[in-house]
């Protein structure tokens, strides 16, 4: 399967016993990246905070956000962790989140999860990646952390980030509102109230503004022609995309594209 496709893929697991203040950053990720303390003691920075972790513990990095983190001088962690990305990946993050910004997770004392994450690491490290089976112990991973009651404000926010995502990884397919609602697993007049609420636009409005913020993306990047460019953002019609463009962005893709490479040879 198109790893794309997926609502879990996993890209890389490992483990490791750290040597005391073996560190790690700045440096930033590209996909989610979240290490589960064995054994010891270190640190992680996120976001401004410094958390001090311990056995039994897990740190997420995010991606493209830059982070640092290091063992401790007396008794360095011994981690595992596992590199993955998608929409249900947003999902459990989110499903299970701890804090408020979401960097630390930590298990309880019982020792399943710790069987759970090693069988992860060594499918992983056998070489036959099959997917399927990883992502299994993935789940089976999150399954362990304590699930927290949430607010009713904190269920809308998980429709809503799961709206996006969905979104964000379809654009460029004929994807309706009701697709998205249905994905999400609420009704389409519920899925609206949630984004004028919280982003003051319809979701027709923030599919459409994503949509065109992919083909400037392509217009600038790429040398597609503009009926490629509206093709791969999901405009199944030339004239339906140089319109939805002209309206959002005040200029033709044509028009923009020539600008932004004028701009660029003035540099």
């Amino acid at each position: 399967m198109n790893q794309a496709a997926r609502g879990m893929t996993i890209y890389y697991c490992g483990h490791e016993q750290c040597a005391a203040r073996h560190f790690f950053g700045p440096a930033i990720r590209k996909h989610y990246l979240m290490h589960v303390v064995l054994k010891g003691k270190g640190i992680y920075r996120a976001g401004e905070e410094e958390y001090v972790l311990k056995a039994g513990d897990a740190f997420l990095i995010k991606p493209q956000e830059v982070t640092y983190y290091e063992a401790d001088e007396e008794d360095p962690w011994e981690y595992a962790w596992a590199a993955f990305a998608g929409n249900e990946a947003e999902r459990l993050l989110l499903e299970y989140r701890q804090d408020e910004k979401g960097y630390i997770y930590r298990f309880g004392k019982e020792d399943g999860w710790q069987t759970v994450l090693i069988r992860l690491v060594t499918a992983f490290q056998s070489g036959a990646h099959n997917m399927d089976e990883m992502v299994g112990y993935l789940y089976l991973l999150f399954s362990r952390l304590p699930k927290n009651q949430r607010e009713a404000g904190e269920y809308e926010q998980s429709y809503l980030s799961r709206a996006e995502g969905y979104m964000h990884h379809n654009y460029s397919y004929p994807i309706q509102i009701s697709d998205v609602a249905g994905y999400v697993g609420i009704d389409r007049t519920y899925l609206y109230k949630l984004f004028m609420k919280y982003k003051g636009i319809s979701p027709k409005h923030y599919l459409t503004s994503y949509r065109i913020m992919e083909a400037k993306r392509l217009l600038e990047d790429t040398g597609l022609s503009i009926t490629e460019t509206g093709l791969s953002c999901g405009f199944h019609d030339a004239s339906v995309f140089c319109k939805s463009f002209l309206q959002t962005e005040g200029e033709s893709p044509l028009q923009y594209r020539k600008r932004v490479q004028e701009e660029n040879e003035q540099k």
